[in-house]
């Protein structure tokens, strides 16, 4: 904001807080005065900033607090509560200045007429002399208007009338209303009807006479539109100076004669006066005489200013009575009200302006019910209020009989209490209230709650209300108040309950064994004071869902996991946890799981065929299936199965393949420990073998089992040769082998059998003879017989080769490569005839020769002893 601005501001605010009183009687100005200082503050003061409030409404002229000279001050410069004058609006002319007076001429024989007025006037000369003369009145209007505006007419009259006088006037003179302010206010000539006649008239002196009155067609004198606009008026709010506005002048023709003349002058006056059309010319001479100036405003040695109705001023002298305006600032005091209740208060004030004059002070007290005091003292205890209810209280001064202004304040009671507050139901985030009632107004309800530490607000409407976003199994505190006017609360009425605790978290069965149940779980959220679990053996876990479980044991606890014992293995049972808090008195809602004890292993056994194995077990507590399961890494094979029997019969399997075979106990979830056994199906002989030799070497192959198709299983190959009698065997899992380091020429056996575990399956057989290395053994027989020539006959021969043949089959048969062969030979043995030998033959053995050497050295000698 300009700063220039501030002080204008200030003094605004300062200033509207003054108030103006027009007092309608009359009274001199310190009578005026006294009043005011009794029943208000002091006569008005008059700035520039009030002037317009103090004259909008005013119809008459007022004293104000303006004296020429106050306690010895100088003259008009203070005002009578002391401030200075800053701010002067006086009329024209005024005040009047105390000075010496001026002589002028005082002539007889002057005729004046208005100029306003077509007047035709014979004068007669008196016959007597007056005893005093008028001031005679100018045709302008006077310097300073008269405090009123009534018909006025001179001072003195003479005391004899001329002889005669006769005044004739036109059939119709209009008058011009003038337009101009009082300071001057020219008369207009209109245009007048011709006289009928006219007459040569001697005046001493004309006396004018103003009337105000108020005009319609506003003919306004000038000056006053002026002032009339600055001072934001009309002629309608200032009653008195419309008067000025419009005014006729009535001339009065008089005759003067003066007996004494100490100095004569002769004036040659001519009066043209216009009848039908012809101009009268008249001229007198008369003797004048020298006076004292008439002074239109008399000075006024004890003066006091009047405040005219349009704003301005002008002194009139302090004893004059008029009505007066007194001012008074506008009282502020300070009003409390303590000690409220739902029924009463005390209330105090402060104390008013001129308490000495404040006869007393009314309390008017309004709202639902009203009640008024007369005090005077400052204080009032108030009463039989409503409860919850608005009241505005007013303390007035009262001062000379009129009411200053009001010291205000607006109070509510306290509403009551509400009654019978309860908690109806509680969930365990939620609180369910009710009361009923209270006596009284009340706007809404206020419940305030601690919750986490912070105090929280939620307002209800009506007398129940739903407190929700509360902390589970949390001890509450509801404090409900009555409330007024948005922070008026009543008396508290409290109510504690608990809210119910949450479902404890995460339930589970932590560990299995055959006879104990061991459960956990985590704590629930928000509050609690401890644990309440029941443990029941069912049947089916639908009991479990809902913790529909009766006859159960349930126990209090602090801990989160149980261990419940002594429980028959495979057994189910139902769990149910659930929070307490309250000292263990109210319960949340109950979580329910299905627990088990381990079932026990089953005793198993197997019985294997050749394709199929046979599983069979016992089992000793409660079970509700089993699941076998066979597997086999050499035959890539699993299979599992559920029965509730006792055995189990697998089939299609492979022949001479290891397999194992697994039973668990199953109850519900759980699982016993798995009873596990081993053992090989019967195994089949291979299809075929076949041997394939070499010098030293045989190659052997044969073909697995059509039961064992796809399978891996294990072989055993074993070879022999009898004549050697050497036996050999070999391990394998592969359908063909060399075997090398074999004798030459030698017959060897293979059997090929399938193994498994300990059972061997029949052989698959094939031989083989290795190539032998050539050899030549000539064996030479002698023979001699009894008989002439029996040696030297075929048939000797013959049977001779057939028996040695049979000896050599008998000892090698086909365990070694042999081949016998006869060639006869002669020879001659001497002193003797052409002999025959032994052996005729070459024998032709593939053998190491000093084996055959021997055992054919042993033949031939044994034959040669036949």
């Amino acid at each position: 904001m300009n700063t220039l601005w501030l002080p204008l501001l200030l003094s605004s605010v300062i200033w509207a807080e003054e108030q103006y009183f027009p007092q309608s009687f009359n009274a001199t100005w310190d009578e005026g005065r006294l009043h005011c200082q009794s029943c208000f503050k002091e006569l008005t003061t008059i700035t520039s900033r009030n002037v317009h409030l103090i004259v909008q409404n005013l119809s008459l002229d007022y004293w104000v607090g303006l004296r020429k000279s106050f306690n010895g001050s100088f003259p008009w410069a203070a005002w009578s509560n002391g401030d200075p004058v800053t701010y002067q609006n006086w009329y024209p002319g005024h005040p009047v200045p105390n000075k010496e007076k001026k002589l002028i001429p005082i002539c007889s024989s002057i005729t004046q007429s208005p100029l306003s007025t077509l007047i035709t006037t014979t004068t007669s000369t008196p016959t007597s002399t007056p005893t005093s003369t008028p001031t005679p009145t100018p045709t302008s209007t006077p310097t300073s208007p008269p405090t009123s505006a009534p018909t006025s007419t001179p001072t003195s009259t003479p005391t004899s009338t001329p002889t005669s006088t006769t005044t004739s006037t036109p059939t119709s003179t209009p008058t011009s209303t003038p337009t101009s302010t009082p300071t001057s206010t020219p008369i207009s000539t209109p245009t007048s009807t011709p006289a009928t006649s006219t007459q040569t008239s001697t005046v001493t002196s004309a006396s004018i006479t103003s009337t105000f009155r108020r005009n319609k067609e506003n003919d306004t004198c000038p000056i006053l539109s002026e002032m009339l606009f600055c001072l934001n008026m009309t002629c309608d709010d200032l009653q008195s100076a419309m008067t000025m506005c419009n005014r006729t002048q009535t001339v009065t023709s008089k005759t003067t004669t003066y007996s004494t003349t100490p100095k004569v002058t002769t004036f040659s006056t001519t009066f043209n006066a216009t009848t039908n059309g012809t101009t009268t010319e008249s001229t007198t001479t008369s003797n004048c005489v020298f006076e004292p100036e008439p002074d239109p405003e008399q000075y006024i040695e004890d003066a006091c200013v009047v405040l005219l109705s349009f704003g301005m001023w002008k002194e009139e002298d302090c004893s004059r009575t008029l009505p007066f305006i007194c001012y008074e600032e506008r009282f502020f005091g300070q009003i409390n009200i303590s000690d409220v209740t739902t029924s009463a208060g005390n209330l105090s004030w402060s104390e008013g302006p001129g308490a000495e004059n404040i006869s007393h002070y009314r309390v008017e007290v309004t709202g639902d019910k009203n009640q008024t005091f007369n005090r005077t003292e400052l204080f009032q205890y108030i009463e039989n209020l409503t409860a919850g209810t608005l009241y505005k209280v007013q303390v007035f001064p009262v001062k000379c009989g009129r009411d200053l202004n009001p010291q205000n304040i607006s109070f509510y009671t306290y509403p009551s209490d509400v009654q019978n507050l309860i908690v109806v139901s509680v969930t365990n985030v939620s609180a369910n209230l009710k009361w009923s009632k209270p006596d009284g107004n009340h706007d809404f309800y206020s419940v305030t709650f601690i919750n986490a530490s912070k105090t929280k607000e939620q307002k209800c409407y009506y007398e129940k209300c739903t407190i929700t976003d509360l902390i589970p199994g949390t001890e509450y505190v509801f404090t409900v108040k009555a409330v007024v006017n948005k922070t008026t609360e009543g008396v508290p009425s409290n109510v504690s309950d608990y809210t119910i605790p949450s479902t404890v978290r995460n339930l589970k069965q932590s560990e299995f064994t055959e006879s104990t149940v061991i459960a956990s779980w985590e704590k629930p959220e928000g509050g609690h004071s401890g644990y309440r679990y029941c443990l029941l053996e069912v049947n089916t876990t639908d009991q479990c869902t809902n913790c529909s479980i009766s006859g159960s044991t349930c126990n209090d606890i602090k801990a989160t996991n149980i261990t419940e014992s002594d429980k028959n293995p495979g057994s189910m049972f139902c769990v149910c946890v659930a929070a307490l808090t309250k000292s263990n008195t109210l319960s949340g809602e109950m979580v329910g799981i299905p627990a088990y004890t381990r079932p026990k292993s089953v005793d198993l056994s197997l019985k294997p065929d050749l394709q199929k194995m046979n599983a069979t077990w016992e089992i000793n507590g409660n079970y509700e299936k089993f699941k076998v399961t066979i597997t086999s890494a050499y035959a890539k094979y699993i299979q599992s199965y559920n029965t509730t029997d006792k055995d189990y019969t697998f089939i299609n399997l492979k022949a001479g393949v290891f397999y194992t075979v697994s039973v668990v106990t199953l109850n519900g979830k759980l699982r016993s420990v798995p009873a596990n056994k081993s053992d090989y199906t019967r195994p089949a002989k291979p299809t075929w073998v076949n041997a394939t030799a070499n010098k030293n070497n045989i190659q052997l192959s044969w073909s697995a089992p059509k039961e064992s198709e796809g399978a891996l299983i294990q072989y055993i190959v074993k070879y022999n040769t009898s004549f050697w009698d050497e036996t050999n065997e070999i391990n394998t899992t592969e359908t063909n082998i060399t075997i090398h380091n074999l004798r030459p020429g030698t017959n060897y056996t293979f059997n090929v059998m399938v193994l498994a575990g300990n059972l061997l399956s029949d052989p698959e057989t094939d031989s083989e003879i290795t190539e032998p290395e050539k050899r030549t053994l000539v064996l030479m027989m002698l023979c001699s017989s009894q008989t002439a020539l029996h040696c030297d006959k075929p048939e000797t021969r013959n049977e001779l080769f057939e028996t040695l043949k049979k000896m050599f089959y008998d000892k090698f048969q086909n365990l070694v490569h042999w081949k016998l062969k006869e060639k006869n030979r002669f020879v001659k043995t001497a002193g003797s005839p052409a002999s025959h030998i032994c052996c005729h033959e070459y024998i032709y053995i593939y053998i190491y020769i000093y084996i055959y050497i021997l055992q054919i050295s042993k033949i031939c000698l044994i034959y040669i002893n036949l």
